[in-house]
């Protein structure tokens, strides 16, 4: 166990804690209490922290390379271009006005610092970091091939990744429409490929550094066109 990984990936993690715990205030209605939330995510992120830390040590991935900055910013670009071309090429043409706002307006309320965060370190401790890492170490443990194992880890790790992205659909819109789910399956997916990418070449920093891009540069984006968007 990589000991010094745990206590850093758990303490980078907790601005995202905080962040989502007050946009779930927005967001989620249900019984369960503040303090009762809070306590979850904290566990999450010890449980994802301390996995990760023992599994990567396993397999050999680690935190950060003199690469990974690079290696995050160009994969990143890319991945938020084929993205946008997802949204605004596919969903948004196939989807009302009114879906269109309803989406906007959840992701405005959202926050870009919980989109950053929460997104952009926690989903990828608990992707990359942790999941990623596990699925390899026990393909591995069990004596298949280590291309096979990396290779179906991350198509596994992406898939995961999308599904459980899907019940927020359900918070964005009030009628969702099937377009909605192809492409949050679809652009998750292809997220996760990416992240996934950048943390086996440059280790999770660079993974950090796609998924927070990719918030980074959506953000505007989405503020402008959907400001045009009104103003029609």
């Amino acid at each position: 166990m990589d000991w010094s990984s745990w206590l850093f990936v758990t303490i980078i993690s907790l601005p995202g804690v905080y962040f989502m715990f007050h946009a779930e205030k927005i967001h989620v209605k249900d019984n369960t209490t503040d303090g009762q939330r809070l306590i979850a995510h904290l566990l999450t992120v010890i449980l994802f922290s301390g996995l990760g830390a023992f599994a990567a040590n396993q397999v050999g991935f680690y935190f950060y390379s003199n690469e990974a900055i690079l290696t995050g910013f160009i994969v990143g670009v890319i991945c938020s271009t084929i993205h946008f071309m997802m949204y605004y090429g596919y969903l948004k043409p196939k989807i009302s006005p009114n879906d269109y706002a309803e989406i906007e307006a959840h992701y405005r309320q959202t926050g870009i610092l919980s989109r950053v965060f929460y997104g952009g370190v926690l989903e990828e401790v608990i992707f990359r970091w942790s999941l990623l890492s596990l699925f390899v170490w026990i393909f591995q443990l069990v004596g298949l091939d280590n291309q096979f194992s990396l290779n179906t880890s991350v198509f596994v790790t992406s898939l995961l990744f999308a599904i459980v992205h899907i019940p927020s659909i359900k918070l964005v819109a009030t009628k969702p429409k099937k377009e909605m789910y192809v492409y949050t399956i679809v652009g998750n997916i292809w997220v996760g490929l990416c992240a996934s990418f950048a943390f086996i070449e440059s280790g999770l920093f660079a993974a950090i550094v796609v998924h927070m891009l990719f918030h980074l540069t959506w953000y505007p984006i989405q503020a402008i066109l959907y400001y045009r968007y009104k103003r029609r």
